[in-house]
């Protein structure tokens, strides 16, 4: 299987058109190694007018759908609980905002660090007692998750996660009457944008965004998108949250804090661990 793996890489007919070589240095560096990369492309098999990688920035990979098609059969969503002796428990529960193909706007990276470190911060970890709870939200994906760590409640914190929507929608409201804290909101989203990088990271996210097929044209539009976010955008956030697809919940907890959960409506399949 290996040797068909090999086979595969290096057919000659492909192998140039299908190979990405990414390597980050200043240009002392680029010109003193220019002599062994160009000797390492030139032993490849191959020619430079081989096949070429099909397109999947414009077609969907035929593998896809049946993957998905498997994964909803084999891995249906539900809610799960994993059975630890523990005295803490680790709540997460997550869904998707966004449906395929929709375009995320800039605002929703603000909407998303206000819900982390304002709403979550205070009542998971502040009143609730957690070590931790945050969330997360992929622009691309449109996956958006709540979670908390060694966090003595279960189902109060399941509770926070499903007011998240009304807090936000009432934050709205609070932002519209004070727009400097709007303006904070927005500069702490764009400090995360702008986090200082290292020479290593630096070309990693350059790879990256080239892997993703992402232009400086789309990054300037969710730039300004960022910068003109506005209290509705924080309704429409809500909305979605509140209207969140495709959701399931998974918690790492004890025995007890499983039965008191289940005791106050909130049951899911439990496996023993340990």
């Amino acid at each position: 299987r290996l040797e068909k793996i090999r086979d595969t890489l290096l057919e000659p007919s492909f192998v140039r058109g299908g190979m990405m070589l990414d390597i980050t240095g200043d240009k002392a560096v680029m010109d003193k190694i220019k002599p062994s990369v160009d000797s390492f492309l030139n032993a490849l098999p191959g020619d430079s007018n081989g096949k070429k990688p099909q397109d999947f920035y414009s077609r969907v990979h035929p593998w896809v759908p049946e993957a998905k098609k498997r994964m909803a059969e084999m891995v249906p969503l539900i809610d799960e609980g994993f059975v630890v002796p523990t005295q803490v428990s680790y709540v997460g529960k997550s869904g998707m905002l966004y449906e395929e193909g929709e375009r995320i706007p800039g605002s929703a990276a603000v909407i998303s660090r206000f819900l982390r470190t304002g709403y979550l911060w205070d009542h998971v970890r502040v009143m609730g007692g957690a070590y931790g709870g945050f969330c997360t939200f992929s622009p691309f994906s449109g996956f958006f998750s709540f979670l908390s760590y060694r966090d003595p409640n279960l189902d109060k914190t399941l509770d926070v996660y499903d007011a998240a929507a009304d807090a936000l929608m009432g934050a709205a409201d609070a932002l519209e009457a004070d727009p400097d804290a709007l303006a904070t909101a927005i500069i702490g989203a764009v400090g995360d944008m702008d986090g200082a990088l290292q020479p290593d990271q630096k070309g990693a996210t350059a790879f990256q965004r080239w892997l993703i097929n992402e232009s400086p044209e789309y990054r300037q539009k969710y730039r300004d998108e960022v910068l003109n976010t506005t209290p509705e955008d924080f309704r429409e956030f809500a909305r979605r949250l509140k209207e969140m697809k495709k959701t399931s919940v998974a918690v790492v907890s004890s025995k007890a804090a499983f039965e008191t959960a289940a005791q106050n409506g909130k049951e899911m399949t439990l496996t023993d661990i340990m």
